[in-house]
């Protein structure tokens, strides 16, 4: 009975010994491993509180631009149009549009006579040298002395108009630089500048309207085109940008969370000023070269592992 008793003692002893063993060992290995310590830099994280993995995107000099998208239509910079010396019927069009036409030419015949009172056939003539680039009536038409018969213009000296709601008014100036593409040539984009700012505003549109130059080859522009413009309202340049999406708001105030050398998230209260469609302008509250987090659920003092390690987004 005593051996027994010696024996399950001897057992106990053992078993506490190895679990003492591996109780250490443990400990040990926790103590090299800095990730199993609490974080990416060694620390014990907060509370308790699991390490968050996030992308970020480290500060740098940035120009930003704010932008408007507007539609305008391609058209002669130098058209006329033509009316008749005496109101009557259009007898006929003498040319058609694209047609090239000289000084003098004739473009269009007028009819002025009426029941009882008959008169020879009244011309239109051109006044320019140029191309017919409208002719809004058809034969038969009645036509005043007020109405255009034709329009005339060269089409070597194309421009761009378009209109610009009233609220951008306080930016608008000649010289806005802006990038323009066509339906005709998808993918294509050429740059341009305002070159005429009305100094009025239209009533019914509350729109202004404004004239550019772009700078495309000649085969690409034709008169009467439709322009998709990309115009640049204000820009910054050497600035701190973030995406919008890593702006977020805390006690009211707009905040952004910055990956620590620590290892921690940090609350930071910014300073925001321009924006565009996907990114803001950091005016206060943050330096270059910090990793600001751009993707992730932090909060103040959130132990952080960064998923792309060199602060590229």
């Amino acid at each position: 009975m005593k051996d027994f008793e010696r024996i399950t003692k001897s057992i106990l002893l053992a078993l506490i010994g190895i679990s003492t063993l591996a109780l250490v060992l443990s400990l040990f290995l926790k103590a090299k491993d800095p990730q199993k310590a609490g974080g990416p830099q060694g620390k014990a994280p907060r509370n308790g509180a699991a390490t968050i993995t996030v992308s970020v995107l480290e500060t740098s000099a940035t120009s930003l631009a704010q932008r408007v998208r507007l539609n305008g239509d391609v058209l002669s910079r130098s058209r006329i149009a033509l009316y008749a010396d005496t109101a009557g019927k259009l007898v006929s069009y003498e040319a058609g549009i694209g047609s090239e036409v000289k000084k003098g030419d004739v473009v269009a015949r007028i009819d002025p006579s009426r029941p009882g009172s008959p008169f020879a056939v009244s011309p239109v003539r051109s006044t320019i040298r140029g191309t017919i680039i409208a002719l809004p009536y058809d034969p038969g038409d009645t036509i005043s002395t007020s109405s255009p018969v034709a329009t005339i213009g060269t089409l070597d000296d194309l421009e761009i108009i378009t209109y610009v709601p009233e609220k951008y008014i306080a930016v608008l100036r000649t010289g806005l630089p802006a990038s323009v593409s066509f339906v005709s040539w998808p993918g294509e984009e050429y740059p341009a500048r305002v070159t005429m700012v009305s100094p009025v505003v239209e009533t019914e549109s509350r729109t202004v309207e404004i004239r550019l130059s772009v700078d495309a080859p000649k085969d690409r522009l034709k008169h009467g085109m439709f322009a998709v413009i990309s115009l640049v309202m204000r820009e910054v340049k050497n600035a701190i940008v973030v995406p919008k999406t890593a702006i977020k708001t805390f006690n009211g105030e707009s905040v952004v969370y910055v990956a620590g050398e620590d290892g921690l998230a940090q609350r930071r209260v910014v300073t925001t000023g321009l924006t565009s469609d996907t990114e803001t302008e950091i005016r206060e509250g943050l330096s270059f070269a910090e990793k600001v987090i751009v993707s992730g659920s932090v909060s103040d003092g959130t132990p952080v592992r960064l998923a792309n390690a060199g602060g590229k987004k």
